[in-house]
C-alpha cells in the first residue's frame, strides 16, 4: 500500500512550497523524500503547511545582511547572497553584467543563483 493510498492526497499549501524551494537540500533527494513523508504524515487535513515540514526545512539562512539589528558573524553564504543580489540589482537585472561585475562566468551564475534561489 502505498502512502498517498494510507494517507490520503495531499497538496502543498504555497508556504511549504516557498520553504521546500529555499531549503539549500544537503541530503539531496533522500531528505526531500523524508521530509515530504514526515509532512504526509503529520498534515490531518488535505493541505500540507510549512508547520508540517521537519525544523530544519522550516529555519532559513536566507537572513537579510543590512538590518537595524546587524547579525553577529554572518556566514560567507549570507554575504556572497547578499552581495550578488545587490550588484544585480544595481544591474537592473542583467544576469550577464552582473556576472561581469562578480568575476564569474555564465555558468558558475547559473549555478550561484540556483543555490541561493534568487530569481530574477
Amino acid at each position: 500500500m502505498t502512502l498517498a493510498e494510507q494517507e490520503g492526497e495531499k497538496v502543498l499549501g504555497t508556504d511549504a512550497l516557498q520553504a521546500l524551494c529555499a531549503y539549500d537540500w544537503p541530503g539531496n533527494v533522500r531528505e526531500l523524500e523524508n521530509a515530504l513523508e514526515r509532512a504526509v504524515v503529520v498534515a490531518a487535513d488535505s493541505e500540507i503547511s510549512v508547520d508540517h515540514l521537519p525544523d530544519a526545512v522550516r529555519a532559513t539562512d536566507a537572513q537579510p545582511l543590512v538590518t537595524n539589528e546587524p547579525s553577529p558573524n554572518p556566514s560567507m553564504e549570507v554575504i556572497e547572497r547578499a552581495y550578488i543580489e545587490f550588484v544585480l540589482t544595481s544591474e537592473g537585472g542583467n544576469e550577464s553584467k552582473a556576472a561581469e561585475v562578480l568575476g564569474i562566468d555564465p555558468s558558475t551564475r547559473y549555478r550561484k543563483l540556483n543555490r541561493y534561489g534568487i530569481e530574477v
